[in-house]
């Protein structure tokens, strides 16, 4: 006998119901309740609701999050919309990077009366917005090639991840490097050795869009200044005593033995536990999980990427051990 809890095609209704009333608490009730079965139907209506569904909460989250800052939001700005939140994001990141484009030139008037009002938190403010608004566009991406309606490119996953491990293992040996020759004249000084990985703010040549938008979106994105507020990059190795040395397993996989990290590439949305082809790949480094999980990445687009920016910074604290 059919469990009742596999007939999903009986929550049709209430999907649309929820979409339609933009109600956050009855989106998320039903969001638990379907993201464990949907697999198992074979209804490409309710599938096609069910990511209306999850676009719908991440939209109300978006609103909700932004509730103290809408007067930073350009007008008519829709969260529904993703063509409408990058627009959002241009004429924010423009306005900070003090760009001359359509974008900034109709923002900044707009944001210089923020400024007068609120002085240098209006800058805070802004760069808070727009971490905002990158998340909500990595999930609305994400949305859009929800492994229920589209195949991810796995070969660009596994191209992807090979590359950020040998980059980190370069970094890595650069970075023992660097301290091995420091060493004689950090005896008794507290100091810190910061290597990090980045992407490269160039769009990949293999983007599909080559657009000089998606470009300056690109370019936006992969700022760690503008996008997770500055405070985050795909991979960071910290040292901070001869003593106090990291594996080369603990760099790559956070663990001091490989481990592998495919079975949480989830992009946020919780969307690829339902690929089973994803449990293929093999030997996926944290900084996979970590770009896609925690940072505002999309994995559809960072796929392409084949560019970084590696950096190694020296600080040494005056103070004596």
């Amino acid at each position: 006998m059919e469990k009742p809890y596999l007939k999903t095609e009986s929550y049709l209704s209430e999907i649309k119901e929820a979409i339609y009333s933009k109600n956050r608490e009855q989106t998320d009730v039903l969001i638990k309740k379907l993201r464990h079965q949907m697999s198992d139907s074979d209804s490409q209506e309710l599938k096609t609701n069910y990511i209306s569904l999850w676009k719908n909460w991440a939209a109300l989250k978006a609103e909700h999050e932004l509730e103290d800052y809408k007067e930073y939001l350009p007008d008519n700005t829709d969260l529904f919309s993703l063509n409408s939140v990058e627009d959002a994001i241009l004429k924010l990141a423009g306005t900070y990077e003090s760009e001359e484009d359509e974008y900034a030139l109709a923002y900044k008037p707009y944001y210089r009366e923020l400024e007068r009002h609120y002085g240098n938190e209006a800058e805070d403010s802004l760069i808070g917005v727009l971490n905002i608004l990158f998340e909500h566009r990595k999930n609305l991406i994400n949305f859009e090639h929800h492994p229920l309606l589209s195949k991810l490119k796995l070969e660009l996953v596994d191209r992807l991840n090979s590359l950020l491990m040998a980059k980190q293992k370069d970094l890595y040996n650069r970075a023992i490097c660097v301290l091995s020759a420091i060493k004689p004249y950090t005896r008794g000084k507290i100091f810190n050795l910061k290597a990090t990985i980045d992407f490269s703010e160039k769009l990949p040549e293999e983007f599909p869009d080559q657009s000089s938008r998606m470009k300056k979106l690109w370019k936006y994105m992969c700022s760690p200044e503008l996008n997770n507020r500055g405070e985050f990059s795909i991979a960071e190795l910290s040292i901070y005593g001869p003593d106090e040395i990291p594996s080369l397993n603990h760099f790559l996989y956070l663990c001091d033995y490989e481990d592998d990290w495919s079975h949480l590439l989830s992009g946020e949305c919780g969307c690829y536990y339902l690929l089973p082809e994803i449990q293929t790949l093999r030997n996926i480094g944290y900084c996979m999980h970590n770009l896609t999980d925690h940072l505002n990445y999309s994995i559809h687009e960072v796929i392409y990427a084949t560019d970084f920016k590696c950096s190694l910074n020296f600080e040494v604290d005056e103070m004596e051990l």
